[in-house]
């Protein structure tokens, strides 16, 4: 129950226009309660998506290759950005709700801001040695960088970050998977 109540305190306090775009609160579109049901909808999405392999053909993607380039072989997706307004709700919820670690804390105290790099790695295998940690950060996959812009967490006057929905459009939505 605690961490529906961080997960709603972190709609709130962050992405306060989120809640607009749905008809049910987060909590329930996440499912958190312990039994969990496909539902029908959920059910025939899942079935009908996985209905032919042929889908995610190259010949069915113009553009999709199966090797990459050589000159980028080796490369992966290392992380993706999110600002946010306060760490303490933030870390919160990553590290109480979601179960992510903090994998590396970077702070640029002459820019006032920190970077904190979430993840799902065994951070007891991680180097204690500040610069190894960093690029052993940095050698993870998949991993999300939370920025916090020191002093927007008690500026009265912070609007907060833009949020997808108003002109210009574009937002992405993370996508969480529950095993």
């Amino acid at each position: 129950m605690a961490s529906i109540a961080r997960l709603s305190l972190l709609r709130v306090t962050t992405i306060p226009s989120l809640s607009s775009l749905f008809s049910y609160s987060i909590p329930s579109f996440f499912n958190l309660q312990p039994n969990y049901k496909v539902s029908s909808t959920r059910s025939r999405f899942i079935t009908s998506s996985m209905a032919s392999d042929s889908k995610e053909s190259p010949s069915n993607n113009p553009g999709l290759h199966t090797t990459p380039d050589e000159a980028t072989r080796g490369y992966f997706m290392q992380q993706t950005m999110y600002r946010i307004k306060d760490p303490k709700i933030s870390l919160d919820f990553y590290s109480g709700v979601l179960g992510m670690s903090l994998l590396k804390r970077l702070d640029f105290p002459e820019l006032k801001f920190s970077l904190y790099f979430m993840g799902y790695e065994d951070t007891s295998s991680a180097p204690i040695n500040p610069v190894e940690r960093t690029a052993w950060t940095f050698g993870q996959k998949a991993t999300i960088e939370l920025t916090h812009n020191w002093g927007t967490e008690i500026d009265p006057e912070f609007k907060g970050y833009h949020n997808g929905n108003s002109e210009p459009r574009g937002f992405g939505c993370p996508c969480l998977n529950r095993s």
